[in-house]
């Protein structure tokens, strides 16, 4: 009602609305309300949001989607579709391609739409089921499959597939809510890193030559040194600089000392496997980071590189051959042999050698390779 001065009563209730509750009801209900669910389920949803939240970007998310994940809950497999109708997932991805078709970039949306229905929830698919020859099927032993939408404001953004040899997992009311919820997660963690990926990219890379800069490489060695250790596999740091650029720079001018940069580094680009990096450290030294990579491997592609850019001829668009060499210093890490605990300081370590081996390439003349080891145990 209003009063004569146009104003609401104070006691004065919505028609229909439900009864106001005292607060010892409220504290009454709480205590009274509770929900069962899977206790193995919850433990382990819950130690994977708190991975998932120390997911510092798009690599580290995918490695705890597609690898921690599946041993987290002892499912058989994962596999990851991803909307990416622009391509800016495939360009903030680096070595994707390590996951085979476990990580799949879709430019049509449709394709995981078709999965769910038309409000798209979780669902696990029995051997039955048709969508069973759709998901997983570069998988071998599986036999049911718990697919997990991933969405941001109720449009399809990913989905994520967990395969599964038999059907031990009992999926009840609680259990689809709190799978519901750790799939609400996901998204929310996925579009906060991809976020933060597209402002850092600015940042860590070279704008001449449009590779990673130092601040770039520093985070990539540390990062690759930790999957090394996982997979035990070497990894092999190629630390090179074009010989006498000062000259040339001092010769030519900077236009065409920065052409040259721009030339070599897509050079030895051209040569990489899609799982090697590549960054500018300086004006004229750049380094490669070769995953799987042992002494042999590394110094054969550390050649090949240093012979390629002898016979390349850069052309500088205006009537002028440049020719030039690069020195090379190498530094290979074994994991079995160097054991270490502390990522930055064994990346610290190996930038360090391979500038000393890069550093005797050049005082032997320039346009040469050289190796050097760790000697020192790492812990």
């Amino acid at each position: 009602m209003v009063d004569d001065h146009g104003s609401y009563s104070v006691n004065e209730e919505i028609e229909g609305a439900p009864p106001a509750l005292s607060r010892t009801e409220v504290r009454q209900r709480r205590l009274s309300e509770s929900v069962t669910v899977n206790r193995y389920l919850y433990q382990q949803t819950q130690q994977l949001e708190h991975m998932l939240l120390e997911a510092v970007d798009l690599q580290a998310l995918l490695e705890i989607l597609l690898v921690s994940m599946p041993r987290h809950f002892s499912f058989r497999t994962a596999e990851l579709w991803l909307y990416d109708p622009e391509d800016i997932l495939a360009e903030l991805i680096v070595g994707g391609q390590r996951y085979g078709h476990s990580l799949q970039l879709h430019q049509d949306a449709y394709v995981m739409q078709e999965l769910y229905d038309l409000e798209p929830d979780i669902v696990l698919l029995t051997p039955t089921d048709s969508r069973m020859f759709e998901v997983l099927k570069h998988e071998q032993g599986v036999d049911y499959a718990l697919l997990m939408p991933l969405t941001d404001s109720g449009r399809m953004i990913g989905s994520l597939h967990l395969g599964l040899q038999d059907d031990a997992l009992v999926v009840g009311e609680s259990e689809e809510q709190l799978i519901s919820h750790l799939a609400t997660m996901i998204s929310a963690c996925f579009k906060s890193v991809v976020s933060r990926q597209q402002v850092s990219r600015l940042t860590l890379l070279d704008p001449l030559t449009q590779i990673s800069n130092l601040r770039g490489f520093e985070k990539d060695i540390t990062r690759e040194i930790s999957r090394a250790r996982r997979a035990d596999k070497a990894l092999t740091v190629l630390i090179m600089e074009i010989d006498e650029f000062d000259d040339l720079y001092d010769h030519y001018g900077e236009r065409s000392g920065q052409f040259v940069v721009k030339k070599v580094a897509e050079r030895i680009s051209s040569d990489l496997r899609a799982t090697d990096m590549m960054a500018r450290l300086s004006r004229s030294k750049l380094a490669l980071l070769i995953p799987g990579s042992g002494e042999i491997l590394g110094q054969e592609i550390g050649e090949r590189m240093r012979d390629d850019i002898e016979g390349f001829a850069v052309d500088d668009g205006r009537g002028a051959v440049l020719q030039v060499t690069v020195s090379v210093g190498m530094v290979t890490w074994e994991p079995q042999q160097y054991p270490a605990v502390d990522m930055p300081h064994l990346a610290r370590q190996m930038e360090a050698v391979a500038s000393k081996a890069l550093a005797l390439s050049q005082a032997k003349g320039g346009n040469r390779i050289t190796l050097s080891r760790l000697s020192t145990l790492i812990v």
